[in-house]
């Protein structure tokens, strides 16, 4: 998180410091952390278990945020993602940009529950069709203007018992103005935590392979959590 994700400073920083009785090299640290990202996954997930011991959300939101490999003009001449699957479009920016689409589960903790990459191209529908979402009954469910679906929102009440709570369109058949305001100021949580995100992002995230990219991605995620535990257990 201080070092924008770059292995050689946080390296040398660790060798500087002393912090371990052996520092491995760029290579070789790169090596063990690609042999490491089958467990990265079910980390984030153990952790997410201890928090729910350490904090009672009542309130979930899920939003997706665009996470561009290269300029576009360098889109037809990327390596590490050349497919056209990988070009997206933001519509409340109206540009296009090329790469994932990173999908966030967050409580109203700021603590992120739920992670996921898709292709750029992909529907922000998707995500929920893909995340596991383990939510208590009862909680509160914010959601965008694209993640709005009848059928899934009936689905989500009646098996789940959870309650949606969708931003929808002024031409949508549940559209009620009331609580439209409730629905926007309550996923302002997850805009908050894609904020933080991005700001301890590098400029540009350099890797070399696809797997190279999501495992600097998985980390951040990982770290922004492991900051939050560490404040809730110190307060």
């Amino acid at each position: 998180m201080e070092l924008g994700g770059k292995h050689n400073k946080a390296l040398t920083l660790a060798r500087d410091l002393k912090l371990f009785s052996h520092i491995p090299s760029p290579s070789r640290f790169n090596r063990r952390l690609h042999a490491l990202f089958p467990l990265l996954l079910p980390l984030h997930y153990l952790l997410a278990q201890v928090w729910k011991n350490l904090h009672q959300a009542q309130a979930y939101a899920l939003d997706t945020f665009p996470l561009p490999v290269c300029e576009n003009i360098r889109a037809p001449r990327a390596r590490r993602f050349p497919d056209k699957v990988y070009r997206g479009f933001i519509p409340r920016e109206g540009v296009y940009f090329h790469g994932l689409k990173l999908h966030l589960l967050v409580d109203d903790g700021k603590f992120i529950h739920e992670v996921n990459l898709t292709p750029g191209s992909l529907h922000d529908l998707v995500s929920l069709l893909i995340l596991p979402l383990d939510l208590p009954e009862g909680a509160e469910f914010y959601l965008d203007r694209g993640y709005e679906s009848h059928l899934y929102e009936d689905l989500c009440r009646e098996a789940q018992g959870i309650v949606p709570m969708v931003i929808r369109r002024r031409n949508s058949r549940r559209y009620v103005p009331w609580p439209q305001y409730l629905a926007m100021v309550g996923r302002r949580v997850v805009e908050t935590v894609g904020s933080m995100l991005h700001a301890s992002f590098p400029r540009r995230i350099h890797t070399v392979t696809q797997e190279g990219f999501v495992i600097k991605v998985l980390s951040f995620v990982l770290a922004h959590n492991l900051g939050l535990m560490v404040q809730k257990m110190l307060g």
